[in-house]
């Protein structure tokens, strides 16, 4: 038995059920429960964009690392290097 979360989802499985032969509304209420969820995940994901927005700053403050490779005494292993600058 598929159980779904929100009252819209319920209301048009229950119209499923009514409507339409078994297995295709047992086919369709399982495509139905797949978008729920990712609908529920969709307005979580949101909600909490909205929320975290007046928190975040505005601007990256970190730059680009810089990248360095020289040859090493081995060949072809180089050596390479990483470097930032931390600002504040």
């Amino acid at each position: 038995m598929i159980k779904f979360r929100l009252n819209e989802f319920k209301a048009v499985a229950k119209w499923l059920d009514k409507y339409l032969p078994m297995p295709l509304a047992f086919f369709l209420k399982g495509w139905l429960w797949g978008l729920e969820e990712r609908y529920i995940d969709a307005k979580v994901s949101s909600a909490l964009d909205k929320a975290i927005a007046p928190h975040k700053p505005p601007e990256a403050s970190l730059s680009e690392p810089t990248f360095t490779s020289t040859p090493s005494e081995v060949e072809g292993l180089d050596i390479i290097q990483l470097t930032h600058t931390y600002d504040d």
